[in-house]
């Protein structure tokens, strides 16, 4: 089970990795695409984040000022194609780094029980703060990864 300190702990881990990795990139690697047949470009993939930050952030303040909201939702793919351009990688990296850290900050005030706090997932259905939290990890490790299997062509 997650603790609130387990996951800040987690999320700022995240934060620094991502950092780090698009620092040492150089901009040729940030453009190319992933292995994957349809795969983002790193920097496809750091908008992705960026945006994914924003929503995690809505949702986590809703379950926290609501009884029981729907979680916000949205399509990746569409975001991305939409949006994923209109910034420089080095701007995305600055939304998500801000955006992380507000949502830090947040989440350092959270007492245990603010992780049982329920949001109502449109597909999920119920879920609690802390599946949301565990979640956003998740996506985290797995978009980093994609970031760097994507600069490395």
């Amino acid at each position: 089970m997650t603790t609130g300190s387990s996951v800040v702990a987690e999320l700022r881990a995240s934060l620094e990795a991502l950092t780090g990795a698009v620092r040492r990139l150089e901009h040729s690697q940030l453009e190319r695409h992933g292995p994957e047949a349809e795969g983002w470009t790193a920097r496809e993939v750091l908008a992705h984040l960026a945006d994914f930050e924003l929503i995690a952030a809505v949702r986590v303040r809703t379950v926290l000022s609501l009884d029981r909201p729907v979680l916000a939702t949205y399509d990746q793919e569409a975001f991305t194609a939409r949006f994923g351009a209109l910034e420089t990688p080095t701007e995305a990296l600055e939304r998500f780094t801000v955006n992380r850290r507000a949502m830090l900050r947040v989440l350092e005030a959270l007492t245990e029980a603010d992780l049982d706090r329920p949001g109502l997932h449109p597909v999920r259905g119920e879920e609690p703060l802390r599946r949301t939290l565990e979640m956003v990890a998740r996506h985290d490790r797995a978009h980093l990864e994609q970031l760097v299997r994507a600069a490395a062509g």
